[in-house]
């Protein structure tokens, strides 16, 4: 329990967390995730369904910053609710930690999450799932290459884009392979020659 005393000084923290200044957000982050890390980690996933922007971008990039751990609310998070901002905010935060901890794979719960998020149609959905996958290295590069013979055209488009920027032969034989396949998507083919 937090007394009233630490609730001041938390919350004076977290004001100084949504400061625009770079060196006073981060100070107060270090506090905050030393002192005050429950509290803090409860606060930064209620901001992933807040309207403005600026505080729900902060919040993503401070749990991304606190590494896997996070992973186990933003699950739970993701699979609890039907708003998208919520969702797209809960992939971008995974992105975070990917990025963060150079992690190549994600645990069996965080790839369900990713399972769901490939299942959903809303654009921003698919292109937040594209970008983790484009994270996840041979993980990731395995579910990008089925995801560019997608019917969705989105899908498929920025399943390509994603493979375009992975060097490998794998990748090469696999559009050597789509380009000679006469059911792709003559947009999608466009793609792969225009690089």
């Amino acid at each position: 329990m937090i007394n009233s005393l630490e609730l001041k000084k938390y919350i004076e923290l977290y004001h100084d967390f949504l400061h625009p200044n770079p060196n006073i957000n981060f100070q107060a982050f270090l506090i905050l995730r030393k002192k005050f890390e429950g509290k803090f980690i409860n606060n930064l996933l209620a901001n992933l369904k807040e309207e403005d922007i600026f505080i729900r971008r902060k919040s993503i990039l401070a749990l991304g910053r606190l590494g896997e751990k996070t992973l186990k609310s933003i699950v739970p998070l993701y699979m609890n609710t039907n708003n998208t901002i919520v969702k797209v905010s809960c992939l971008k935060t995974i992105i975070q930690i990917v990025v963060n901890f150079n992690l190549e794979e994600l645990t069996q719960e965080g790839m369900l999450v990713v399972d769901l998020a490939l299942k959903d149609d809303a654009p921003e959905m698919i292109l937040t799932v594209i970008s983790l996958l484009r994270q996840l290295g041979k993980t990731g590069r395995n579910i990008l290459m089925k995801t560019c013979r997608d019917k969705d055209l989105l899908r498929a488009k920025a399943s390509i884009s994603a493979l375009l920027e992975m060097k490998d032969q794998t990748v090469d034989d696999l559009f050597d392979e789509l380009l000679n396949d006469k059911s792709i998507d003559p947009m999608i083919k466009e793609d792969i020659l225009r690089d």
